[in-house]
């Protein structure tokens, strides 16, 4: 008896509301729900003789889909393969960096063959740009009371320790 309910059930007529389209590749009709008053589903809606007068073709945004030609702009407004709107918030390529004004010479040049005249530019140029930073470094290791504990802890080895101390110091920033 169970092995009867596990095989389908081949008929020689599509279900009720089912596309009447034979899908040989599956040996079975085609499971798509139709229109009211349909024989087929509107992908083989082509294999109909009462709608042969309308061509139906890929849809140009997803050809895994076909729609009738006489409705194609009604279908691309809709069609969920169409490119969706950006939020407000969207700036097109706003992290791709600057295009015009950080070109990068096409032939790289040691430093070693520049000219005196061309080096002293170039140390020049470097001085007015790192004008106004800040660029003194200071080591400073931070701690806090709930490091304290793990450090001290005898379950955590020598390589946990060393784990606890990296991520100390990371958390300076």
């Amino acid at each position: 008896m169970a092995a009867s309910a596990s095989t389908p059930h081949t008929t020689d007529f599509p279900a009720e509301g089912r596309c009447s389209y034979y899908v040989e590749k599956k040996k079975r009709f085609c499971r798509m729900v139709v229109a009211a008053g349909k024989r087929f589903c509107g992908e083989h809606a082509g294999a109909a003789e009462e709608e042969n007068a309308r061509k139906r073709i890929l849809c140009p945004l997803d050809p895994k889909h076909t729609v009738y030609e006489d409705q194609l702009a009604k279908h691309l407004k809709k069609c969920n393969s169409r490119e969706k709107p950006k939020p407000d918030f969207f700036i097109q390529d706003i992290n791709a960096g600057l295009k015009d004004e950080t070109e990068i010479p096409e032939q790289l040049v040691p430093i070693s063959s520049l000219s005196e005249e061309q080096l002293e530019n170039l140390i020049k140029k470097l001085r007015k740009a790192s004008e106004g930073l800040n660029s003194t470094l200071k080591d400073q290791i931070m701690s806090h009371p709930a490091l304290h504990d793990a450090l001290n802890d005898p379950k955590n080895g020598d390589s946990a320790t060393k784990h606890l101390k990296q991520q100390r110091q990371s958390m300076n920033g």
